[in-house]
């Protein structure tokens, strides 16, 4: 038996990457999973270990609250019941500088990262405050603790994210939620991979190359963290041994920070 066993849970952008590591976990410990991405996860969702309510594919853009609220109803109405919300979905910005940002980026970096955040907090506490348990987790970074000069765009965008999961945590504990945040460290994920040009300086690095040499001197655990990892973090924050966790934004960074 699995932990979430005949739970419903929700993942935004969870079609690859961190999000496909969560729904994973989240799948093998017994939950139903509804993946919400901007693209069909459906290639994703026949993967997943089958449980009685079955999985669900579900093509939505975050940034529309309108989007976001039927996701969260069509879910509760194929399934009659909504556990866990984790709104994963996130981008990052081009890595320039405050001084040369253009409103463009800005808009959609803060329209995914927190507007879309916020979507996804404000339908399902809608329906938890009509139950007895609900379980809200959102990606946040370690980032959003601690800025990186040419990204703080994204560093801020998930500041918020830790400060939204603060205050929704006081609202919505005397209804059974618990709402907290996780802080990954530098992930081996497409989106490292697809930035790794920013990061570094130069136009084809040597991914290999970079994802090791990172992890020996950065990372104490001695690799880069991936999917699954907060996957982990994921199930445990989703499961009943976590009921008495709310509020917190817990880092996942194999030792990269190690700061509150």
């Amino acid at each position: 038996m699995g932990t979430l066993d005949g739970q419903v849970a929700i993942v935004t952008g969870g079609a690859r990457g961190l999000g496909e590591g969560i729904a994973r976990r989240l799948a093998a410990e017994g939950a139903s999973i509804v993946i919400a991405d901007r693209t069909s996860a459906e290639p994703l969702v026949a993967q997943l270990p089958p449980t009685p309510l079955g999985h669900q594919a579900a093509v939505v853009d975050v940034r529309s609250g309108h989007e976001v609220d039927r996701l969260v109803e069509d879910a509760k109405a194929r399934y009659g019941r909504l556990d866990i919300l984790v709104n994963n979905a996130g981008v990052m910005d081009s890595g320039a500088d405050v001084a040369d940002l253009t409103d463009a980026e800005y808009e959609f970096v803060f329209d995914v990262n927190v507007r879309g955040v916020v979507n996804g907090c404000r339908a399902a506490a809608r329906v938890f405050r009509e139950q007895d348990r609900g379980r809200i987790i959102n990606i946040a970074s370690y980032i959003g603790k601690k800025a990186i000069a040419g990204h703080a765009l994204y560093s801020a965008s998930k500041a918020a994210v830790i400060s939204l999961t603060q205050a929704l945590a006081l609202e919505l504990g005397r209804y059974g939620t618990t709402v907290n945040s996780i802080c990954p460290g530098t992930m081996y994920t497409p989106m490292w991979v697809e930035k790794l040009p920013t990061f570094v300086g130069e136009e084809n690095p040597d991914v290999e190359k970079y994802r090791r040499e990172h992890a020996e001197v950065n990372v104490p655990v001695g690799r880069l963290g991936e999917g699954a990892d907060v996957g982990a973090l994921a199930a445990w924050l989703a499961s009943d041994d976590a009921a008495f966790m709310t509020g917190a934004a817990l880092n996942l960074t194999g030792g990269e920070a190690v700061f509150f």
